[in-house]
């Protein structure tokens, strides 16, 4: 059997009610190319603007459910039904959106997918993916934001005169504008696009940099509405980021050691989730929508409410994608709490993914993976907290999107000051992640060919 790597990310297919995938897009001529330049470079501050009015109304959602409707009812803590309603109810509004034009855009057990929808049926995806993340569901915002800026790339490229080559650049340069918003700048979305665009195999390796380029330029310009210009502050930017973490002055070989095994056990994790997703997928795919969607949100629920009752801890830490508890999940010395976290959180994540809710599947593996980072460094002699987090990070973001690359990178960056010292760690962990990966996809292949060959 040959072998084949891990589909975690990105998928060739188109999203249902979408445009068939297009082929190798043909070199523009220079002139059209700079155009194109031209309108990537005015295309980035509007998405930016978009994605982060997206965020805002993700938040507010948020705010709105889980503290402002409590607060107003008196409740101290929302109540065991009330967190298994919230889920549920995500569940209904997602099964609603799968009935319109774009039928909600790709399930997030698909991953980050590549394939624009038009404006109406973005429509949808978008509603969809509000319902999954302002309710509570276990998923991060990547992917409907990836959604909006190849939308709004496919509707630039109306700016080209008729018959030109290079929309297909401009629809990738809204992705990246896009999702260059909550991982920090151009570097990371821009590495985490390149790996998604060549595995795809949408754009000719040779032509990678070429087409790359309007959407690195897209995402430079996007970074100017957070950034501000002159006296102009910018807006707020809710972006993946950790807490500082100790200094950590140099390697030590007992934490390159510990970092290999918390790697593997942060790999399988993230990828497992992924499996059991796939396999929730598979196996349900003759329920209605709607049962399998307001049946999941009610087990997610039940997990959070489980997790609260045997640990008097928030139900935050078990729902949602995860950024916002990362200082809470860093600072916690209770190794059987981080065990237990881990274990429902991943579940609710796997859940969250095949049950066929909206969202993507970054934020929740780096969570995962921070969390069995701090749990090594509890149980594992010797090893340090700031590399026992780095590791866990790359390995399982690296793991959970089949991305080697963006996983090292997108732990550097977020190690912070400790970056330097941490690298040859995050590189490490990464492609041990990408393996662990790998090798389970290998796995699971096997098993479903096994039937057809008996």
């Amino acid at each position: 059997m040959s072998r084949q790597e891990p589909n975690t990310g990105s998928t060739p297919s188109p999203a249902p009610g979408g445009p068939a995938p297009a082929g190798p897009p043909a070199a523009p001529s220079p002139g059209e190319y700079a155009r194109i330049l031209v309108i990537a470079a005015l295309l980035g501050a509007p998405v930016a603007v978009a994605a982060a009015a997206f965020m805002s109304l993700s938040h507010g959602l948020t705010t709105l459910v889980w503290t402002t409707i409590p607060d107003g009812a008196g409740w101290t803590v929302p109540p065991w039904w009330y967190v298994l309603a919230v889920p549920a109810i995500a569940g209904l509004l997602v099964a609603v959106a799968v009935r319109l034009p774009g039928h909600g855009g790709e399930p997030a057990v698909k991953g980050i997918g590549l394939e624009p929808l038009s404006p109406v049926q973005l429509l949808s995806a978008l509603l969809a993916a509000l319902a999954s993340l302002g309710l509570g569901l276990v998923l991060g915002p990547e992917a409907p934001l990836t959604a909006l800026g190849l939308t709004a790339g496919l509707v630039a490229a109306r700016a080209l005169r008729p018959g030109a080559s290079g929309g297909q650049l401009l629809v990738v340069a809204g992705a990246f504008a896009a999702i260059s918003t909550v991982f920090g700048g151009p570097l990371p979305s821009a590495l985490l696009l390149f790996e998604l665009v060549a595995r795809s195999g949408m754009v000719p390796s040779a032509a990678l940099g070429q087409a790359l380029l309007p959407g690195f330029l897209a995402s430079g310009t996007a970074a100017l509405v957070f950034t501000g210009v002159d006296h102009w502050p910018g807006v707020a930017e809710t972006v993946l980021q950790l807490p500082a973490l100790p200094d950590y002055p140099t390697v030590r070989l007992v934490d390159v050691a510990w970092g290999v095994l918390v790697a593997v056990v942060a790999a399988v994790v993230a990828a497992g989730a992924r499996r059991i997703a796939r396999q929730v997928h598979q196996g349900a795919a003759k329920l209605p929508p709607v049962v399998l969607l307001v049946g999941a949100g009610l087990v997610v629920g039940l997990l959070a409410v489980g997790f609260r009752a045997v640990t008097g801890q928030s139900v935050d830490l078990v729902l949602f994608s995860g950024e916002n508890t990362l200082p809470q999940v860093i600072a916690e010395t209770s190794a059987g709490l981080l065990a237990l976290l881990v274990l429902v959180k991943g579940a609710a994540y796997a859940l969250s993914l095949g049950a066929g809710f909206r969202g993507g599947p970054t934020f929740p593996a780096v969570t995962l993976g921070v969390a069995t980072g701090v749990l090594g460094s509890l149980l594992l002699p010797g090893l340090d907290l700031t590399p026992a987090v780095i590791a866990g990070l790359a390995a399982a973001a690296s793991a959970a999107l089949g991305l080697s690359f963006f996983g090292a990178l997108l732990a550097a960056l977020l190690a912070g000051s400790a970056a330097a010292e941490t690298i040859p760690i995050a590189v490490i962990a990464s492609v041990i992640g990408w393996l662990v990966a790998a090798a389970l996809q290998q796995r699971e292949t096997r098993h479903q060919s096994t039937p057809s060959a008996s």
